[in-house]
């Protein structure tokens, strides 16, 4: 579902969207400087990214099952 389809936006954009304009607001009412508008809105583009992403299908923790094995004796 598109919510603005002339900008071909999706939901996550648009929260993206809202989370970048709450920090400008914040910048205004606050008095922020530039710099911590820069830093928060590179932490919310991070925790966008990074919330989009897939997990890995690896077993991570296969190499601890397999040092705990080396040392029996069969």
């Amino acid at each position: 579902m598109m919510i603005f389809p002339v900008f071909n936006l999706g939901p996550r954009d648009a929260v993206l969207l809202i989370a970048i304009s709450v920090m400008l607001v914040l910048t205004v009412v606050f008095h922020w400087s530039a710099w911590e508008l820069l830093f928060a809105a590179v932490a919310v583009i991070v925790a966008f990214v990074a919330g989009g992403m897939k997990p890995n299908k690896k077993n991570v923790l296969a190499f601890l099952k397999n040092s705990s094995d080396s040392g029996k004796t069969r």
